[in-house]
């Protein structure tokens, strides 16, 4: 079942299941996109438009749960989604699930980008709203310690031209490297990004679909 229309199909699939827990993301979007909370913590939605169909939330939610279930027993964690004290460790937790009027939303949490990028090519899922191949987040300083920046490499949010040194003298932030293409949204202001990158909000980038990306965002 690939992506277009995956939300509004699943709801016609009623099915017993039990419940799953996940972390607290604050994270309200309005289209497909991946999350980076403050952090590091990824999450993902799956964003779709109704075309006036009526949607049944709860059969909705029935299905994406089963759906994060096999996915996380397939990992060895299915026990570990009755556990609501041990819900960061699931490598997949469906965060909410939204029926409006007009648009259907759900949002998934991870363990690991491995585990977001293997639940977005089950069969019960094959989200193709992002082509990313890889992507990591740690605090700024690890990251200029790590050698992730070159010099030239990074712009300030708006585009114009952003020193070196004015990078590093930054307190605090998370930085974010990624490889592929997706809309990008941050747990905080976009202080710094690649110039392949476009800004589409204070907290929101588009991701190039080739060569490596970078975002640094205020914590």
């Amino acid at each position: 079942m690939k992506k277009r229309g995956f939300l509004l199909a699943a709801c016609t699939v009623g099915v017993m299941l039990s419940g799953c827990g996940s972390r607290e993301t604050a994270f309200s979007p309005s289209e497909s996109c991946v999350y980076v909370a403050k952090d590091g913590a990824l999450s993902s939605a799956l964003v779709e438009q109704t075309g006036g169909i009526s949607v049944d939330e709860n059969e909705l939610k029935q299905y994406l749960e089963t759906a994060v279930i096999h996915f996380n027993e397939e990992k060895g964690a299915g026990a570990l989604a009755q556990n609501q004290k041990n819900a960061e460790r699931l490598p997949a937790a469906l965060k909410s699930v939204k029926a409006g009027k007009d648009t259907v939303t759900a949002i998934f949490d991870y363990a690991s980008f491995e585990d977001l990028k293997a639940f977005g090519e089950t069969n019960d899922n094959e989200d193709t709203s992002n082509s990313l191949t890889a992507l990591e987040a740690k605090p700024l300083s690890e990251a200029i310690a790590d050698g992730w920046f070159s010099e030239g490499e990074l712009v300030k949010a708006d585009g114009s031209e952003a020193g070196t040194d004015t990078v590093q003298n930054e307190k605090s932030g998370m930085a974010v490297r990624s490889e592929g293409g997706a809309t990008l949204m941050v747990g905080g202001k976009v202080l710094y990004r690649s110039s392949n990158t476009e800004l589409k909000d204070d907290s929101t980038v588009s991701l190039p679909e080739t060569g490596t990306a970078y975002v640094i965002f205020k914590r």
